[in-house]
């Protein structure tokens, strides 16, 4: 199999339009939920619930993929997959990309005689800028995967839906993963069948959400952390200033989600700290699009998801303050050069601590109660559960997303602001409110603000909104801090690491210091902001 690369190369992620062979580009596209399933013992039970049971057309079979790329991994770096399909002796050339937010994704695929790819093939299956790309590079096998699926098409709440039950393994070299999960593939009808499907099968087994495709495991496989999804991955949504109301907080929710799901394989491994970092920034804007929701009288339902939202991300809280210890707070004391030997040891001390707290926050993800919150909020916001209950009744129509975007700004500043009165007296509890208020003005001015404001002053604004926020954060993490480092100095510490020790107290004591001034400073200057219109607020004199 040959093809070549070229001088450009995309971002890893980065999808290319089709190219302009493709006649109908929705006839290039699949709708799929996949689950994964911890016991492989699991999909025998799932077989035999009374909603799969009672379908007809089950089938059972074996597929043997092999997916190929250039050395250099053009492909996988441009977002698309190659795979070949060994199935009862025929082969199906397939090409994905990796999905966006959302349950679609395109696929292009055609039926060969042999497990060979041709210029030609691949002239019909590749975007033409892509295909340039390649050139004259090889293409070759990078992995293996080997499944025994078992199939059945259903229909469901008013859709069709493909169900496929799989395991198996992927296979990398010596390396090897097993697969046990579950594809939903909507052949027609609304999306939200997909989900109810998901939450009625999920009461039979435990079920988890998953973004990863086998070809992700395999690459990951391949190239370890370098073949994981960055921070980045489905981070960005845009909104529009034309956008309904609607439309944007299905694009808010769609792409949290979609984050949080993405990263849900991290948090178990201790060396990568973005996992639960990305899936907390992810709750975080789940909850502040409930918010927003709630704000507006409607969906009672709203409050329950937020609730579990908090839930899940305070369970992943303790895995989050060690991270910080060990990542950011350590690593900046020891630069002073002090006590080098000791700050060692204290970092040796950490990682027991640090893995605990990483292995109950996998053990969090992967519990049924944080799987059915993931599948509920999907078929919440599938059905634009935000729709319910007041707003419903009222029978207004759709608004705009500008109108929604000032209004919730405008809350979520004011909350700040009555939460920072007599900023100066406030103590402990009053300043984590309103740390959390800040948090959620933050989250709400990254979503909105570029609706309602010139890019300058929502430029200003933020970067006012930012340095107050992380003061209080500074604040916050220095106190932490030392409630995590007390817990070290219960062991039996070497006297350079208890040097070490009162030397990093020393600076969490000025740090907390420090953040106190800078924070009355900056909280001055922020009640100066501009307002959601874009100007500067009037002193009172």
């Amino acid at each position: 199999m040959q093809s070549g690369l070229g001088r450009r190369r995309a971002a890893p992620g980065a999808v290319r339009s089709l190219s302009s062979s493709a006649a109908d580009p929705a006839a290039d596209e699949e709708t799929e939920l996949k689950l994964t399933c911890s016991d492989p013992a699991g999909l025998a039970a799932l077989a035999a619930a009374p909603v799969l049971a009672t379908a007809g057309g089950r089938r059972t079979r074996r597929l043997v993929s092999t997916y190929y790329d250039t050395p250099a991994q053009t492909l996988f770096r441009a977002g698309y997959t190659l795979r070949v399909r060994e199935d009862a002796g025929c082969y199906v050339v397939t090409v994905k990309a990796k999905r966006g937010p959302g349950l679609t994704r395109f696929e292009r695929e055609e039926k060969h005689s042999a497990a060979t790819v041709d210029r030609a093939s691949l002239q019909r299956l590749l975007p033409a800028d892509l295909l340039d790309e390649l050139d004259d590079a090889p293409l070759r096998p990078v992995f293996v995967t080997r499944i025994e699926r078992e199939e059945v098409t259903l229909d469901f709440a008013g859709a069709s839906i493909e169900v496929a039950m799989d395991r198996g393994q992927v296979i990398a070299g010596e390396r090897a993963e097993p697969v046990v999960e579950v594809e939903l593939e909507l052949k027609r009808g609304p999306v939200a069948a997909l989900y109810q499907l998901a939450l009625e099968l999920s009461a039979q087994v435990a079920l988890m959400p998953s973004a990863w495709t086998k070809s992700d495991r395999g690459f990951a496989l391949l190239l370890g952390s370098a073949g994981l999804p960055g921070p980045e991955a489905n981070d960005a949504f845009h909104l529009r200033r034309r956008m309904s109301r609607d439309a944007a907080l299905a694009a808010i929710f769609t792409a949290a989600l979609a984050l949080a799901v993405d990263h849900l394989p991290r948090a178990a491994d201790p060396r990568d700290p973005e996992g639960v970092h990305q899936i907390r920034v992810a709750l975080r804007r789940i909850r502040v699009a409930l918010w927003l929701v709630q704000r507006g009288g409607s969906s009672a339902r709203a409050g329950e998801l937020s609730a579990e939202a908090g839930w899940l991300a305070n369970e992943l809280g303790r895995a989050r303050e060690w991270d910080v210890l060990a990542t950011e707070t350590l690593p900046a004391a020891a630069g002073h050069g002090l006590e080098s030997d000791g700050f060692r040891e204290l970092a040796e001390r950490v990682e027991p601590h640090r893995r605990q707290a990483h292995a109950q926050a996998a053990a969090a993800v992967a519990t049924p109660r944080a799987g059915h919150f993931l599948l509920d909020l999907g078929l919440w916001m599938s059905r634009q559960g935000w729709r319910d209950g007041a707003a419903a009744e009222r029978g207004g129509p759709d608004g705009p997303a500008g109108k929604l975007a000032q209004d919730a700004l405008a809350a979520a500043h004011r909350k700040v602001l009555r939460r920072g009165r007599a900023f100066g007296r406030l103590d402990a509890e009053g300043r984590h409110r309103l740390r959390v208020a800040l948090k959620t003005l933050r989250y709400t001015s990254d979503m909105f603000l570029p609706l309602v404001q010139a890019a300058a002053p929502a430029r200003r604004h933020a970067a006012r909104l930012r340095r107050l926020q992380e003061d209080l954060g500074r604040q916050n993490d220095a106190c932490r801090s030392s409630d995590l480092l007390g817990r070290l100095a219960d062991t039996a510490l070497s006297p350079a690491a208890n040097r070490a020790l009162g030397v990093l107290l020393g600076i969490q004591d000025r740090e907390r210091s420090d953040a106190e001034a800078a924070l009355r400073r900056d909280w001055s200057e922020f009640k100066k902001t501009f307002d959601t219109r874009g100007k500067r607020r009037k002193r009172r004199r």
